[in-house]
């Protein structure tokens, strides 16, 4: 079973993981306008930010995870 913290961990790279491809959909909508496309430019950049930062913490709590059962059996 998962702590917590590393479910809430899981279930948010899952949401921004998920979230991502919409940022292509928003500019093709924006018709040419570059004030938009820079809108989501930046927030799709900002997002794999996220990802990537909430990911690498996740790797730690399975690693902590591993350890702790290594060390109980």
């Amino acid at each position: 079973m998962l702590d917590n913290a590393t479910y809430n961990l899981m279930e948010t790279a899952a949401h921004i993981s998920k979230g991502l491809h919409r940022y292509e959909t928003f500019k093709n909508d924006a018709h040419g306008c570059k004030d938009c496309a820079g809108i989501w430019d930046e927030m799709k950049r900002t997002d794999e930010q996220q990802l990537e930062r909430v990911v690498n913490h996740l790797k730690e709590h399975f690693a902590r995870g591993a350890d702790a059962k290594a060390k109980a059996a």
